[in-house]
């Protein structure tokens, strides 16, 4: 129940960026401004998904889960009927950075959440349940929308998220417990292991959890994040103006094409959580019998401590994918070819974004075990810093060298990330000796 109601909280962010995107146009008209300015509503909504998870993370590690989600959800709430009364493209503009600042919670608070429950041999398949919340947002979110906005307006759709999110805050209220673990022992007098310190207000400074990318190997762990993300978000903006411009189809229509990310989405991301915990107890199987063979003395499964990096080792797979998925559908609206073919694509970028988002935040939560909902809260601000630079910048690529180009370079940046996690595959554990941060969980 916990983790669906984390999932289900964390589907918030995600379709409050997405659900009014098949509306953009109409918006654009509505408030009589011109697509560049209409696309800052995107771009300060993403900024504010980059900010204000490194607040609600320090929050929740220092005051609780608990009473963060509580305290988001009512400030989404507020933004979000802002959003749906908002008059200019300022005042939506702003309505959007404080909705942003209210649904970014759980983007941080929910891994937390997870991490707290489960054990790590675990903690793999739990992710997968709760990243189904986020990467279903960006496919979600313009079906809803589409038909929402096509038959009663873009405005309604607002509402129906000022209702999403008085749901969210009732279930947060009466519903979820707390789970952070400090909280927990102190509260019910009982052990736990990974807790946390509790931090000064002046140690608890957000900025100083960005310094993580002092790491090399976390370095790149948050760069592979960052441009997969950016990529796979410009996509999702993107695609309604191919449906509705190259490929005529309605508001509605256009939402109901992102069911084939979507589908995608729900096995990469459930398989991706299996598969990283599968990785996990075959590498510390492989470790218990070569101790064995060589006759360690006492060596246990408890004296056996699997490198986090076994994590990664099928993330060649999804990014694969990704990436063909990528460069060819980009190819593929450049060329109006088939509306199918496009699809496919499409569900083998959102099978292989899955994959990867669960690899990668699996492991940064295995690396920081007691800062899972920070190191969380980490790589969604550089992630989302990328997403707000190419989104803003994705619609004069556009306009400049066409869908196939453009989509090409998305493509070879997010390969040169790829080269930079297989290093971390291969060398992450030496690297991780070397720089820092500890080897040990």
């Amino acid at each position: 129940m916990i983790v669906v109601i984390t999932a289900l909280a964390g589907l918030v962010s995600p379709l409050s960026a997405n659900m009014y995107i098949p509306s953009i146009q109409v918006v654009r008209d509505d408030l009589h401004t011109t697509q560049s300015a209409v696309t800052w509503t995107v771009t300060a909504y993403i900024l504010g998904m980059a900010i204000f998870p490194l607040i609600w993370s320090n929050l929740a590690d220092r005051y609780g889960r608990k009473p963060v989600y509580i305290a988001s959800m009512f400030v989404y709430t507020c933004g979000s009927i802002g959003c749906a009364l908002s008059k200019s493209l300022v005042a939506l503009i702003i309505s959007r950075v404080i909705q942003a600042a209210g649904s970014s919670a759980v983007q941080s608070s929910g891994a937390g959440t997870i991490s707290d429950i489960y054990p790590r041999e675990q903690r793999g398949t739990a992710l997968g349940i709760y990243y189904l919340g986020p990467l279903l947002g960006p496919c979600l979110g313009p079906l809803i929308g589409g038909y929402i906005g096509q038959d009663v307006g873009w405005r309604w759709v607002f509402w129906v998220l000022t209702m999403w999110g008085g749901v969210m805050m009732m279930l947060a209220i009466f519903v979820l417990p707390e789970t952070h673990r400090r909280i927990v022992s102190k509260k019910h007098r009982i052990q736990q292991v990974n807790i946390a310190p509790l931090l000064s207000l002046k140690e608890n400074n957000p900025l100083l959890d960005l310094t993580t990318a002092r790491y090399p190997a976390v370095a790149l762990a948050l760069f592979h994040f960052a441009m997969l993300f950016g990529t796979y978000f410009t996509n999702s903006t993107g695609q309604p103006l191919a449906y509705q411009n190259i490929y005529h189809l309605s508001q509605g229509m256009s939402g109901l094409c992102f069911l084939a990310s979507g589908f995608g989405c729900i096995v990469g991301s459930t398989c991706g959580g299996r598969v990283t915990d599968i990785l996990l107890a075959r590498r510390k199987r492989i470790l218990i019998e070569n101790a064995k063979q060589n006759q360690e003395e006492g060596a246990t499964p408890v004296d056996i401590v699997v490198p986090a990096e076994a994590r990664l080792e099928a993330v060649w797979a999804g990014t694969t994918m990704f990436l063909a998925g990528i460069v060819i559908g980009g190819w593929l609206i450049d060329k109006h070819i088939s509306l199918a073919a496009v699809l496919v694509m499409q569900f083998f970028i959102g099978t292989g974004m899955a994959f990867t988002f669960q690899s990668l935040g699996s492991y940064l939560i295995d690396v920081f075990p007691t800062k899972s909902a920070r190191i969380t809260g980490v790589q969604n601000f550089w992630r989302s810093i990328w997403g707000a630079v190419i989104v803003q910048v994705f619609p004069t690529m556009l306009d400049n060298i066409g869908w196939g180009w453009s989509y090409t370079v998305m493509f070879f940046l997010a390969l040169l990330s790829f080269v930079g996690i297989m290093i971390v595959v291969y060398r992450g554990t030496a690297l991780r000796e070397r720089y820092g941060p500890p080897t040990t969980l």
